[in-house]
């Protein structure tokens, strides 16, 4: 499982004149790396016959987008998109929701509307 986290660098910024440097010295500025594209945020988990749980474990500071996919006798795919702060429950009939895309909400080509878009298949339901 890969878990997005924040990754810091250093870029050299001017900083103020000091005593002990009384030109222009050079400071560290921390700037947040983005988000990976296709994190591995999110776990699911049967809690009961019919009900399984999905769970934000590894993105626990983050919202994430998800389009999830439930089990049906239909030929016409069940998917809806979700976000998910910490967990969510899900009933699917005879086998597991599959997560078919998730996100961080708000990263570069993450919203609703994108990752509904993503999967015209899917029908709501």
């Amino acid at each position: 499982m890969i878990a997005a986290a924040i990754v810091l660098s250093v870029v050299s910024a001017p900083a103020a004149p000091s005593r002990a440097d009384p030109g222009m010295g050079i400071a560290p500025i921390l700037v947040a790396a983005e988000h990976p594209a296709d994190p591995e945020c999110l776990n699911i988990a049967q809690s009961s016959g019919s009900t399984y749980t999905v769970t934000n474990s590894a993105c626990a500071d983050e919202s994430v987008l998800a389009s999830i996919e439930l089990a049906g006798g239909s030929n016409l795919a069940r998917c809806f998109v979700k976000k998910i702060r910490t967990q969510i429950s899900i009933a699917s009939e005879g086998t597991a929701p599959v997560i078919n895309y998730q996100c961080i909400e708000g990263a570069k080509d993450c919203s609703f509307e994108i990752v509904r878009d993503m999967f015209p298949e899917c029908h709501s339901g």
